[in-house]
């Protein structure tokens, strides 16, 4: 073969390379879709956070802040961005079970501290592994009881996994009018139930045809009484009772054997507790206080026609929404005699979804995100010291962190009383927020016919019982 054909078919061969080439690089359909990414490049990875009564700017900052570091989880750099989404209350549980349909869950939402185990199986908790927890930046188990009280925790917690961050306490207790107080000659308000019994007659004023003028005290009914089933669930619950034991039995009309100093003897601290409540909206009773026809227990108190109203912290901006004026006080909530305080929680608390749902940029190396995780790293982040009081002071709530819980006893002012009974609050596991409604629709029926009054507990115990059974079917 001769050198001419030789340098002929090389010439050729280049040309045809140069041609490809050229080609390759001006056509995106002859690349591979393989991008390459830097390993010292930072992925982005977006969380989505829902909630329901917090607006963005009291997450805002905290969230800013978060949001400036960059991380390195799982061998990667990572820079975080957290969408926070107030959700409508009315429509949010099923916004919830929409999302989980379609798998887009968000990777943090909040939830009542009733509904844990209703939720349980979508949730994942907070990774009890040394290992993680110093790559993630978590709150440890062992720093949890350090920092948080044992029932804050429990409204959190479920078989030893803590499934919920404890962002803020709320419980109930006394809303007062000092003007009818000192009107009526009481000095303080009432500590006790006997003494809350004392004041609510001297308080209450009724005018010739026996109607209410003036409430001693918003309670007895159902309907017309702001978180009424709570108000009973607490009288339950000091009584030595429960509404709900923890496995789910409903508790309201059990019997229990309490020891006195003439020995043992039955009770029915639910029905007991029903009986006294529902005692202040009979007219036939001393204490008849509150009826049917009266407006809302919060409309009444603001407008000065109810002397006393049980509520929680967040009644405080309702109320003065409606009356700036209003010369009120607060009191811890009132006891039995010589028993141990106890006291009624609700509150929201998020928690983290075990679904891999947040977005990562490139979306090539979503497997070196772990949503569940970095959550957790967020969550772990926003109950800090100093990012806690920050979210209390926007929101105007009650710490949970024991260290802020006695700064905030110390002000000596409206958060303070709510402060002092963190401690001694709790909740139950209400496994459906119907239980509310059962309970409400009891009280109520029962002031319609007091003489089958222990009938209607009955009928609500079978109720609660029957919506038990549908939600595990």
């Amino acid at each position: 073969m001769s050198k001419k054909f030789i340098t002929l078919i090389i010439f050729a061969i280049l040309i045809f390379s140069i041609i490809g080439y050229v080609l390759f690089m001006s056509y995106p359909s002859f690349k591979t879709p393989y991008t390459r990414v830097e390993s010292n490049k930072p992925i982005k990875v977006t969380l989505e956070f829902w909630g329901i009564w917090d607006t963005s700017d009291n997450w805002e900052e905290i969230i800013r802040k978060f949001e400036s570091m960059t991380y390195n989880f799982n061998g990667q750099k990572v820079n975080v961005a957290i969408n926070y989404t107030k959700k409508d209350f009315d429509y949010y549980e099923e916004d919830i079970e929409k999302a989980k349909e379609k798998n887009n869950m968000p990777d943090i939402f909040m939830i009542n501290n009733n509904w844990l185990k209703k939720y349980i199986n979508s949730l994942e908790p907070l990774a009890d592994n040394d290992a993680y927890v110093q790559e993630y930046n978590l709150m440890s188990y062992d720093d949890l009881s350090v920092i948080f009280s044992a029932k804050t925790l429990i409204d959190a917690a479920h078989e030893d996994y803590l499934y919920g961050m404890p962002l803020y306490s709320d419980s109930l207790a006394l809303y007062y009018n000092k003007d009818l107080l000192k009107k009526a000659k009481i000095d303080e308000p009432p500590k006790l139930w006997k003494e809350f019994n004392k004041d609510v007659k001297k308080l209450t004023i009724l005018n010739n045809k026996d109607e209410i003028v003036q409430a001693g005290a918003a309670i007895g009914t159902g309907e017309n009484i702001n978180r009424s089933s709570d108000i009973l669930s607490l009288l339950i619950m000091q009584g030595g009772g429960g509404v709900i034991d923890n496995n789910g039995e409903t508790d309201i009309n059990k019997e229990i054997i309490v020891n006195t100093v003439n020995g043992t003897e039955k009770r029915t601290p639910g029905k007991r507790a029903i009986e006294f409540y529902t005692e202040f909206s009979n007219p036939q009773k001393e204490i008849y206080s509150w009826d049917s026809d009266q407006e809302n227990s919060i409309k009444a108190f603001a407008d000065n026609k109810a002397a006393m109203i049980i509520g929680y912290n967040y009644y405080i901006k309702n109320l003065l929404a409606i009356n700036p004026d209003l010369n009120y006080g607060i009191s811890q909530m009132p006891q039995l005699e010589n028993s141990t305080p106890i006291n009624f929680s609700n509150v929201t608390i998020p928690v983290v979804s075990k679904f891999n749902n947040c977005k990562v940029d490139p979306v090539e190396l979503s497997s070196k995100a772990d949503c569940a995780k970095i959550s957790w790293s967020f969550l772990s982040f926003a109950v800090e010291k100093e990012n806690s009081r920050q979210y209390l002071d926007l929101t105007g709530k009650v710490a949970s962190r024991k260290d802020l819980i006695a700064e905030q006893i110390n002000l000596n002012n409206d958060i303070s009383v709510f402060a002092s009974q963190v401690e001694s609050s709790q909740s139950y596991d209400k496994f459906d927020d119907k239980i509310d409604d059962i309970l409400i629709n009891m009280i109520d029926q029962i002031n319609l016919d007091r003489k089958n009054w222990e009938a209607e507990v009955d009928e609500a115990v079978v109720k609660m019982e029957n919506l038990k059974i549908k939600m595990e079917n």
